[in-house]
């Protein structure tokens, strides 16, 4: 074998890849990520011999006409995490969602939105309980939205992730909301807002999010 492409490379440190590299021996041996990182500070670059043969940042990505410019606005909320039980790098996830899940909060998100938002937003929630209550908020105030997740849901708002994408892009839906099920691995071109609703500490995540709505497409500016 002559060529081996790997994309999303980051993941290529799990232990579940060795077997791939300890099986094949091609002669050139290719892996693509726009998040070279990992938490665990494990070494993806040592698997292609530390070689890089194209490097290229987010800010030139768009001074070049890759993706689109942007604008990012951070809003106030009166959440207190200091009060959330934090372990392993992330808070427990239920006292989360119940800090998050709150008309207060969402009454701010909906300010902001209506202020800032376009037309194809897709809303980045904590949880599963999270992305529901935000669905159900925003269609109770007449806005057409969405969830989609990996898990099971009695829902009434509840849609595959196939029929998100495909409604997100009909105009059917203006606002998905979802758990990190559009991180990566999906192209939709046409969203032009990400609402960041969940606390990150993690570059790949905030990269990963921010990089949905980057995309560029006819008209989108």
């Amino acid at each position: 074998m002559s060529l081996i492409i790997v994309d999303e490379f980051h993941h290529a440190a799990a232990n579940s890849y060795q077997k791939l590299f300890q099986y094949f021996r091609p002669q050139f041996f290719l892996g693509l990520t726009a998040t070279p990182f990992r938490t665990d500070n494990r070494d993806i670059l040592g698997l292609c011999d530390d070689n890089i043969i194209y490097e290229i940042y987010l800010r030139d990505s768009i001074n070049r006409g890759y993706l689109v410019p942007f604008s990012y606005y951070g809003f106030y909320d009166e959440t207190d995490y200091s009060v959330i039980p934090y372990q392993n790098g992330s808070y427990q996830l239920d006292i989360l969602e119940l800090a998050l899940s709150n008309e207060k909060r969402s009454k701010l998100v909906m300010e902001k939105y209506k202020q800032y938002a376009g037309e194809k937003v897709i809303g980045f929630c904590a949880g599963i309980k999270h992305a529901e209550f935000m669905a159900e908020f925003f269609t109770t105030y007449k806005i057409p939205a969405c969830v989609t997740h990996s898990g099971s849901s009695l829902s009434k708002h509840f849609v595959e992730r196939s029929h998100a994408i495909s409604g997100l892009k009909l105009g059917t839906f203006q606002v998905v909301f979802c758990v990190d099920l559009f991180n990566e691995g999906v192209d939709i071109p046409e969203i032009d807002t990400v609402l960041f609703l969940r606390p990150t500490e993690s570059t790949v995540v905030f990269l990963q999010q921010l990089g949905r709505g980057l995309r560029k497409y006819e008209g989108k500016a």
